[in-house]
């Protein structure tokens, strides 16, 4: 198991350093924050397991700190210990409604510290501990131009299709560029940037799903905007966070859209997903994007051991790799080869019709079937 994080907010520099000394002596990771501001930045930017709060704290107190904690998304299931000196029965119960899991009031002795802190995590596991409803899949493209867009609505939508009693969401987690709605013969939508031009604290289950829209298969779709990159709001690390924990309690299956991007907020979207298909294009210079892409997975503490390849051959050509060579050049299970198929795909953009309903026997339907296969039973 991964070393736990506990956050310590305290003014007093002692105090901090003699209670963080204490508990990274019981192996645990210490974070340390001044004043309520700081507690609250360090919180969402590092998630800590437990936060250990004092409540005298000069620019903003205990009370108002684990208040505004619980009131945002992104930390609202962190375990508070408020640890302060304060013992009056009536300092108590504004702890405990405010948001307090624990009240332990100074001195105390070691012991009992520790003990507090081990029964709160053992009552709130965290998140990576916990075990979730959704599969969440992402699509990583190893390059633009690629179609992965494409892969993924369609695969998003034939999964629908062939298990229409599973619950099904697909993201187009981009912040411009959007094709999907184009893709489906939509005017262009605002669904994404809606959601991140508002507070953190407005995103729900109920605010996201108000900004999905639903195909006729009953996939339910959350589009980026159209407008070049740059030009609308940024996704970040927190935001992704909490859009991906309110579509996990609500479907089975979340199928994400990515961009050729390790960036903060992606590499948050692929740290929370099972499995990672990685879009290869089967030539020199596809082998070389694919390996570079699978080692900076490694390198980001993301693994590369979730990844999976999918080879998109944009056209036909002599010179391209086989699969079996680039199993054998990515050490890595191969689970599709969509073939070229220029003039499906232009019907399917001309017509706003996936290409999984124009020609469902076909070749790459077919193709796409495996991809379904893989996810369901991964």
């Amino acid at each position: 198991m991964a070393t736990r994080r506990i956050l310590i907010a305290d003014d007093d520099a002692d105090a901090l350093r003699l209670v963080g000394l204490m508990l990274e002596r019981q192996g645990y990771k210490i974070l340390a924050a001044a004043n309520g501001q700081q507690a609250l930045q360090k919180a969402i930017e590092n998630q800590p397991h437990l936060i250990v709060l004092d409540v005298m704290m000069p620019d903003m107190d205990g009370y108002e700190v684990a208040t505004r904690l619980h009131s945002n998304p992104t930390t609202e299931s962190i375990p508070i210990l408020m640890f302060t000196a304060k013992v009056a029965v009536r300092d108590k119960i504004t702890g405990f409604q405010a948001g307090a899991d624990d009240y332990l009031t100074k001195p105390a002795h070691p012991r009992e510290l520790v003990a507090r802190v081990e029964a709160l995590l053992e009552r709130h596991p965290s998140s990576e501990e916990k075990v979730e409803q959704g599969h969440i899949v992402g699509f990583l493209p190893t390059k633009g131009g690629l179609g992965t867009s494409m892969l993924a609505l369609n695969t998003a939508i034939e999964l629908r299709r062939m298990h229409d009693n599973i619950p099904s969401a697909l993201v187009e987690l981009h912040e411009g560029s959007g094709t999907m709605a184009f893709q489906l013969g939509l005017e262009a939508q605002n669904s994404l940037p809606a959601l991140l031009e508002q507070p953190l604290s407005y995103i729900s289950e109920r605010t996201l799903l108000r900004h999905m829209i639903e195909h006729t298969t009953g996939l339910q779709l959350l589009f980026a905007t159209a407008k070049p990159c740059g030009v609308g709001p940024k996704l970040d690390k927190q935001r992704v966070r909490a859009i991906l924990k309110y579509l996990n309690s609500r479907f089975d299956y979340i199928l994400l859209d990515l961009p050729p991007d390790l960036g903060e907020p992606y590499q948050e979207a692929l740290r929370l997903c099972e499995s990672i298909l990685v879009t290869v294009e089967p030539n020199r210079v596809g082998m070389a994007l694919a390996q570079q892409t699978l080692s900076a997975l490694d390198g980001l503490g993301i693994g590369s051991q979730k990844a999976r390849i999918i080879l998109i051959r944009r056209i036909s050509a002599m010179g391209s790799l086989s699969r079996s060579m680039v199993e054998q050049t990515l050490h890595r299970e191969l689970i599709a080869s969509i073939p070229p198929v220029p003039d499906l795909a232009l019907e399917s953009i001309q017509y706003g019709k996936p290409i999984v309903e124009i020609q469902p026997q076909s070749l790459i339907t077919q193709q796409i079937h495996r991809v379904v296969q893989f996810i369901v039973t991964d």
